[in-house]
């Protein structure tokens, strides 16, 4: 009888254990389990929160770079309207000017893809006095080819006559053309010098002026 007393004793008591123990570890769960529920909606939290600092980020960035492109325009409309000044100040209000002769608006264009080029300029007339000048130009490459300084004849190179780089005008000339650069050369700068003959009329004058090969 003692024996079965014990028996059932220690089995009343280790059921009372193992009841306790299980609730125990019921609510561990619980609160695991709702911790884990937190922890996954920090997270999404902080998923959003870094989605919205990112997309933020990108318009900043891409309003940055808007008003970035929008300056650059700006300077250079900028640049081409001070040109185009000082290019009409030297033709209507020469007294503002040394006198002489001037080289405005040069530019060369590239055609995409192409080794080809078009080159243009004004000769301007600063004379405060002006009477019809008259003259011509000569206009040469500068360069290098195999490491060693080359100059080109870019009035060849153009296929330009002797009529077409003689000028006689009043305010100013346009001079143009298009050419192909040798294999191998790589430009520096491009020289045109201008030449005004005496006679009863002009005084002479002549000069030669260096304009750098734009990056293009």
């Amino acid at each position: 009888m003692l024996l079965i007393f014990v028996l059932s004793l220690t089995a009343y008591i280790s059921y009372q254990i193992g009841g306790s123990v299980n609730h125990w570890q019921k609510q561990q769960l619980v609160k695991q389990q709702s911790r884990l529920e937190s922890l996954y909606q920090e997270i999404d939290q902080h998923v959003r929160k870094n989605n919205y600092l990112t997309v933020e980020l990108q318009v900043e960035k891409k309003a940055s770079k808007q008003t970035q492109e929008e300056l650059v325009m700006l300077r250079e409309e900028l640049f081409q309207l001070r040109k185009e000044l000082s290019f009409y100040q030297k033709v209507l209000a020469p007294e503002l000017v040394a006198d002489g002769l001037a080289i405005e608006q040069f530019n060369i264009e590239q055609d995409k893809g192409q080794n080809r080029f078009k080159f243009h300029f004004a000769v301007v007339q600063t004379d405060s006095k002006k009477r019809n000048a008259k003259g011509n130009i000569s206009l040469n490459i500068v360069g290098y080819e195999n490491g060693q300084r080359s100059t080109i004849d870019l009035d060849k190179l153009a296929n330009l006559t002797a009529k077409d780089l003689l000028f006689s005008f009043h305010y100013f000339q346009y001079f143009e053309g298009q050419f192909q650069l040798p294999e191998g050369f790589t430009p520096a700068h491009i020289e045109i010098k201008v030449v005004q003959p005496k006679t009863r009329w002009q005084p002479y004058k002549a000069f030669t002026e260096k304009r750098d090969w734009p990056d293009l």
